[in-house]
């Protein structure tokens, strides 16, 4: 993020800015090339424990089984084309997520914590090692003279409005 002079903000910068429908629904639905791959125990990743707090580093303990079907964040019931769910021998289809937000248990400063990826800006949660320089939507406010506040941290063209992307 940058702000109307060049100079790079910190996410930090951005935290009087309210989220956009836009980064809770990138947050959910990421495309393949903006997910994270899901840690393995004994890895390390960084975790915040509070909102906007400066993450520190915490070491995976165990992560979620992927076939945990009662977890919405990692199943979702199959639709048919009018949205109905669909069965087979009277119970519900289910699918994986595309984009599965499993839990973690890590060992951290704060003791074990059970936690999800934070995806939106200064969420807890934990985040991957490279979470600074990775891509996501960042809102575009217009400053005083009508100049964008806030602007893509790549070159990557901004999503329409309304649209999934990212």
């Amino acid at each position: 993020m940058f702000d109307q002079g060049g100079t790079p903000l910190t996410e930090a910068d951005s935290r009087p800015i309210p989220y956009t429908r836009h980064e809770f629904d990138w947050a959910h639905n990421r495309e393949a090339r903006h997910r994270v791959p899901v840690p393995n125990e004994g890895d390390v990743v960084f975790y915040r424990h509070d909102p906007w707090a400066a993450p520190t580093e915490a070491r995976v303990e165990w992560v979620q089984p992927a076939d945990d079907l009662d977890d919405p964040h990692l199943w979702a019931v199959q639709t048919d084309e009018h949205q109905r769910p669909m069965l087979h021998q009277g119970r519900p289809v289910m699918r994986p997520k595309p984009d599965p937000w499993p839990l973690l248990r890590l060992k951290t400063r704060f003791g074990l914590v059970d936690t999800r990826e934070a995806r939106l800006r200064g969420a807890p949660g934990w985040l991957p090692l490279d979470w600074e320089t990775r891509w996501r939507p960042v809102p575009e406010v217009s400053g005083p003279v009508g100049l964008p506040l806030f602007v893509q941290p790549s070159a990557e063209p901004a999503p329409a409005p309304g649209q999934m992307g990212g």
